[in-house]
């Protein structure tokens, strides 16, 4: 083996390192992914949270608030023991662009649907609206962490 920044010339030397490079890779990737149950958290933190705008309680919506920012730091915590790291798709790695595309339509969407249940739960006084915004706000985050680690992931595997 060459020493480190030696250059290397023979094919199959380089060949080897290439293969192990790619095997690290996708070790690196599988130990990314996290289980399914973090999805589904993440999606129930945050209907839980929205969710509690349509009790009209301050005390309610503090507990929710309070409740939201344990659960999603015991979430961080869990997935960095899980695996090892913590990542951002929208600042490193081969998919940074695609993630940041679909993370600045995600908030469009967010901050729409958002507004439309928030107006329709104090200005319309629709009951419930905000449980309704919760819950598709919930599921749609939970998807999309779903969506970006598998396409990071992918990445990673690719080697782009």
């Amino acid at each position: 083996m060459p020493a480190e920044g030696e250059a290397v010339t023979d094919p199959q030397v380089a060949a080897a390192q290439l293969a192990a490079l790619q095997a690290d890779r996708s070790a690196v990737a599988d130990r990314l992914m996290q289980p399914w149950w973090y999805d589904v958290a993440l999606a129930l933190l945050l209907f839980g949270f929205f969710s509690s705008y349509s009790s009209h309680s301050i005390w309610v919506i503090a507990v929710a608030v309070v409740l939201f920012f344990a659960g999603t730091a015991g979430l961080v915590a869990a997935y960095r023991r899980i695996t090892g790291v913590w990542w951002d798709a929208r600042r490193v790695g081969p998919v940074q662009e695609r993630v940041q595309r679909a993370m600045s339509r995600w908030m469009i969407g967010y901050f729409v649907l958002f507004a439309l249940g928030a107006a329709a739960e104090f200005l319309l006084d629709l009951r419930g609206a905000m449980a309704v915004a919760g819950a598709l706000l919930g599921v749609s985050a939970g998807l999309l962490s779903r969506w970006v680690t598998r396409i990071y992931v992918a990445g990673l595997r690719a080697a782009r």
